[in-house]
């Protein structure tokens, strides 16, 4: 098959291989798999947050924090319950219309009454956390409830740490569990839980879940999960929420510490919190729950719920659901092939130039899709990407490789390294002592006259890959290829001590390979031989070039060639190379040379002694 053709089969080929790898990684969807690749995708959400920096919190949220100076006050922790129901009070005055203290009351103490009745004044929610296996079930007056819920029974409920009772009948219960990913980062967090208590399974909506419905009257939430467990509806009034393949809701971090509006707890006589969910929790160093985000890698576990919360209330939480998904694999089909063109391109320099445009085009996609709210899976698109512009990057590399194979066939495989990688070969080489013979074939223009053109380059073929079939195994460097003359060098690149006598040889070896080749017509050959100072060079234009060999020592072989004619003789070798080493003088005498007198070369003001004859 010609190279062309091959070549045009390749690419289609490849193009279909890198199309279905492509469709097959998004649909894989990598970010979502194992433990490796969550992490590897969990860094590339990072950085499209960090790429698209801060934003502002929503006036509809604030926490009222237990930071260092009031845990300095305080001198202890928890904080007693009385001063807690102090903190909860002050936070209706301010205006808060609900309050979600985010600690584990799980012990009875004898200020429970006070704490009681201060969430007892408006809409509260209470935190239920997941406990250590082999825990003891607490009771649950009231699992917060949803209003609707559809889904497969819960296989195994969790332990769970809850509110003393007389904590919870002041207040919906809620949970307060986080899912973090492999890397140990927080990244999405669960609407429901089920846990277990005294009265059997409780299936408890999230903290955040919970407050955002409380508020403004919004009613239980609704709840649909598939029988599989991934994805989900959840409906909190008006506003629907898809979930992602965990059955969790994807955070949109809104910044570092201190993005949402937060109060200290020990002076809210300043806090404006007029309608607004206020979260009450620890943010002081050495307490509270702590999480790694894109923007804080100790963000408090309270913002964290306050941050949910704002995204359900703005609608500007991330999609990573079923459409994400699709979306995620048609981009990373689209930068396969993308990449797979931009690679592939014949010029390097272009091909890398446009293989970086695609790489930032796909991360401007990636980009452009999480400033619109859908977590696109990026690891997808990076290894549909890396599959594409390698699949590229070969079949161009494939076709470079074969073309220059191609071109090296237009020259000795002797000196294919030296033109191919100097940027001006044999610039600085100086004249160099080498053996030169100039051969053709005897009669061929009488006997190519009576062939049509196609025979005649046929013959031609012939007796040029005759010439190169006993070139190569002596060094010799086919220079030039003129119809039914061809010119030899035998000291190229560089020079070596028995260069005639492997000139000799050659012309012994092409005799031989006339007399027995099949395809051969008979004709005879001549050959005209000389040695001495050779100057190689390349010479030609900026896009065209050749090797070329010059010097008086070219000339000379040349007219040798002529007398070799003019006396009917199938060799006519100069002296300078047949009394050159005693090799070439016993070669010499084997074939019975015999000396001319002095000849004068046509061009030449000096004699020259010939020897005339016949291969042994």
């Amino acid at each position: 098959m010609r190279p062309k053709r091959r070549l045009l089969r390749e690419w289609p080929v490849a193009l279909v291989a890198v199309l279905f790898g492509a469709a097959l990684i998004g649909l894989w969807h990598p970010g979502d798999r194992g433990s490796f690749w969550p992490g590897i995708e969990g860094r590339l959400l990072d950085a499209r947050f960090l790429l698209r920096g801060p934003r502002p919190a929503p006036d509809s949220v604030a926490i009222v924090a237990f930071d260092d100076a009031t845990m300095a006050a305080l001198d202890r922790f928890p904080p007693p319950r009385a001063t807690l129901g102090a903190v909860v009070a002050a936070a209706w005055d301010a205006g808060a219309q609900t309050v979600v203290p985010d600690f584990l009351l799980v012990d009875p103490r004898p200020d429970d009454a006070e704490l009681a009745a201060a969430m007892a004044q408006g809409a509260s929610v209470l935190a239920v956390a997941e406990a250590s296996a082999g825990s003891p079930l607490p009771p649950l007056r009231d699992d917060g409830g949803f209003a609707l819920l559809i889904g497969p029974a819960p296989s195994d409920p969790l332990p769970a740490l809850a509110p003393v009772p007389a904590l919870q009948d002041a207040a919906t219960l809620a949970h307060a569990t986080v899912l973090q990913e492999p890397d140990g980062a927080l990244r999405r967090i669960r609407p429901l839980l089920a846990v277990g208590t005294t009265e059997g399974v409780a299936q408890l909506p999230g903290l955040a879940v919970a407050a955002v419905a409380a508020h403004a009257e919004r009613g239980a939430p609704r709840l649909r999960l598939p029988a599989s467990g991934r994805g989900g509806l959840l409906e909190i009034g008006a506003a629907a929420v898809v979930l992602d393949r965990h059955g969790a809701v994807p955070l949109n971090f809104l910044g570092p510490s201190g993005t949402i509006r937060t109060y200290p707890a020990h002076d809210l006589t300043a806090a404006d919190l007029e309608g607004r969910i206020v979260f009450i929790g620890a943010t002081a160093v050495g307490f509270g729950d702590r999480h790694a985000t894109p923007f804080d890698q100790r963000l408090p576990g309270v913002e964290a719920q306050a941050t949910l919360a704002a995204n359900l209330l703005t609608g500007s939480q991330l999609r990573r659901d079923g459409a994400a998904w699709l979306r995620g694999a048609g981009l990373a089909v689209l930068a396969a092939l993308a990449g797979f063109g931009a690679a592939g391109l014949r010029r390097p320099l272009l091909a890398g130039a446009a293989t970086l445009a695609v790489v930032l085009a796909s991360a401007a996609a990636l980009q452009a899709a999480f400033l619109a709210g859908w977590w696109l899976d990026a690891t997808s698109v990076a290894m549909a990407l890396t599959l594409g512009a390698g699949a590229g990057s070969w079949l161009r590399r494939l076709d470079q490789h074969r073309r220059a194979i191609n071109l090296a066939r237009y020259q000795s495989p002797s000196l294919v390294e030296a033109l191919a990688t100097m940027s001006d070969p044999l610039r600085q080489h100086p004249p160099q002592h080498a053996a030169v013979l100039f051969v053709d074939v005897r009669a061929f223009t009488s006997h190519a006259e009576d062939l049509d053109p196609h025979d005649t380059t046929a013959l031609l073929s012939v007796f040029h890959r005759l010439v190169e079939d006993a070139a190569d195994p002596c060094g010799g460097i086919i220079t030039h290829f003129a119809g039914d003359g061809v010119l030899l060098v035998f000291g190229l690149p560089d020079p070596r001590p028995d260069d005639t006598e492997r000139a000799l040889r050659f012309v012994e070896a092409l005799y031989g390979a006339l007399r027995t080749c099949p395809d051969w017509p008979g004709l005879g050959v001549r050959v005209g031989g000389h040695a001495g100072k050779v100057q190689a060079g390349v010479l030609g234009g900026a896009r065209h070039r050749h090797l070329t060999v010059g010097g008086d020592v070219v000339n000379t072989a040349n007219r040798l060639l002529e007398v070799a004619r003019s006396c009917d003789q199938s060799l006519a070798l100069s002296d300078a190379l047949v009394a050159s080493t005693p090799g070439t003088e016993a070669w010499a005498a084997r074939a019975g040379l015999r000396p001319l007198a002095q000849q004068s070369l046509r061009g030449r003001a000096g004699p020259e002694r010939v020897w005339v004859g016949a291969p042994p």
